[in-house]
């Protein structure tokens, strides 16, 4: 056995076994081999410089070195690790107030556990410790009884049927497009619920305080009993939180096919967000302060504007020569002509 002096590479003691063929030479034996080597081709202060060891830690490796080519034994090394190791009597108690009071409150100092764990140390009649023991007890643990930042995860998103690319409605009532306005006066929001017909621009329009997705079902209600088709078979919207639970769970029920536009992409539902444009600046211009002073009024001027809209007023998409109910009917009449 051999004893390196001054503990060159924080290892104590060094063993001396047979090398086989079989046997893996150590990373820290070839260390050694390779560093006595370059001594011995370069001088010593080469590779004193080289491998930034000490004088005496090259001798050292060099006559382990040279030791080893006579008798062609491994050198491996040990720790200098004590076999017997001091172990920690803290009482159990101490270490169970300590866990409890981090856990009660998360990230206490040493100082402030200090002060209440001599109040229960003299309570109890045990023996107090010091402030840098409670920190040792503390370090002890795997996590050093810390608590962590809590972090709000994030809420998965259900899976849902986007817009098919390039789909273009072209039957009366195929696919009917919701949108939501939000309008704010002296802190106080209402908001416009808006369905219209992607086909044929024939619209409904609300007046509601309330922005659920119960409230929106409900209107869903009105617009399929003031529209001209039995049922619907198709709802356009956005991924807004008025559209889902009550509202989704609506549609799931009755059948009706739920297209959602893709996030950030208000073109998905271009004409939606035209007519909204068109009711702000043709009706909400006039007839807006009614929506926060009364809605009901507001509502029964909504409907005589949507009358006009679909029965009186000629729109652009059809050359301004059409309404949309006439509209509607032309190609209600083609379909069931060719059907």
């Amino acid at each position: 056995m051999y004893r390196i002096i001054g503990q060159p590479i924080n290892m104590r003691y060094i063993s001396s076994n047979k090398l086989s063929d079989v046997d893996e030479v150590p990373e820290d034996w070839k260390r050694i081999t390779r560093i006595a080597e370059f001594g011995i081709k370069h001088g010593y202060k080469a590779a004193v410089d080289a491998f930034m060891i000490s004088k005496s830690t090259y001798y050292n490796y060099a006559r382990l070195y040279k030791s080893n080519q006579k008798t062609n034994h491994i050198i491996r090394l040990r720790s200098k690790r004590p076999i017997n190791v001091r172990k920690a009597t803290w009482d159990k108690r101490i270490i169970q107030f300590i866990r409890n009071i981090r856990t009660d409150y998360p990230n206490i100092g040493k100082s402030k556990i200090k002060f209440y764990l001599d109040e229960f140390c003299m309570s109890t009649g045990i023996k107090s410790i010091a402030t840098g023991t409670i920190q040792n007890i503390i370090n002890s643990h795997q996590n050093k009884l810390r608590t962590k930042n809590f972090k709000l995860m994030p809420r998965r998103r259900e899976n849902v049927v986007r817009k098919p690319a390039n789909y273009r409605p072209r039957k009366s009532g195929e696919c009917i497009a919701l949108d939501s306005m939000e309008f704010r006066m002296d802190g106080k929001k209402k908001y416009v619920v808006v369905a219209q017909d992607e086909a044929t621009n024939l619209l409904f329009a609300y007046g509601t305080s309330s922005h659920t997705s119960r409230a929106t079902k409900e209107i869903l209600d009105k617009a399929h009993d003031y529209l001209p088709w039995k049922e619907f078979n198709t709802i356009l919207t956005d991924n807004g939180s008025e559209f889902c639970k009550d509202f989704a769970k609506y549609l799931k029920q009755n059948n009706i096919t739920h297209y959602h536009t893709y996030p950030k992409t208000p073109k998905q539902n271009a004409r939606c967000e035209r007519v909204n444009r068109t009711i702000q600046d043709e009706f909400m211009i006039k007839h807006g302060n009614l929506l926060f002073d009364d809605i009901t009024l507001f509502n029964k001027k909504l409907a005589r504007y949507l009358y006009w809209f679909n029965f009186k007023r000629v729109h652009y998409r059809f050359s301004n020569k059409m309404t949309p109910f006439q509209y509607h009917l032309q190609i209600t009449q083609n379909h069931s002509a060719f059907t």
